[in-house]
């Protein structure tokens, strides 16, 4: 434990925590903003959706450090739908022509 500079004892992780949270909070802001969610009262979907949205921000940053490029997570997010539908409409063609 560390004591802080009000005198108050604080576990370890209330510190880390507190250190932390405001990259929580950008997060979920981002996440809120472009969201793949739709309305249902299935946990299980809920928990893919948010799945799906983290790793669209982490791929996003990844994507920016590698390459140092500029790009809205809008526009990352646009290309990589536009990517990975193409990818799936051709394979299914090459699936049906092959039958």
């Amino acid at each position: 434990m560390e004591i802080g500079h009000d005198t108050k004892k604080k576990p370890g992780t209330v510190k880390c925590y507190n250190d932390t949270k405001y990259g929580v909070d950008v997060v979920d802001q981002m996440a809120r903003k472009y969201s793949v969610k739709s309305s249902s009262r299935r946990w299980p979907l809920h928990t893919f959706s948010n799945v799906l949205d983290l790793a669209g921000i982490n791929a996003w940053v990844l994507y920016k450090k590698v390459t140092n490029t500029k790009i809205t997570l809008r526009n990352f997010l646009l290309q990589l739908s536009k990517e990975l539908t193409d990818r799936s409409i051709k394979k299914s063609n090459q699936t049906i022509e092959n039958k």
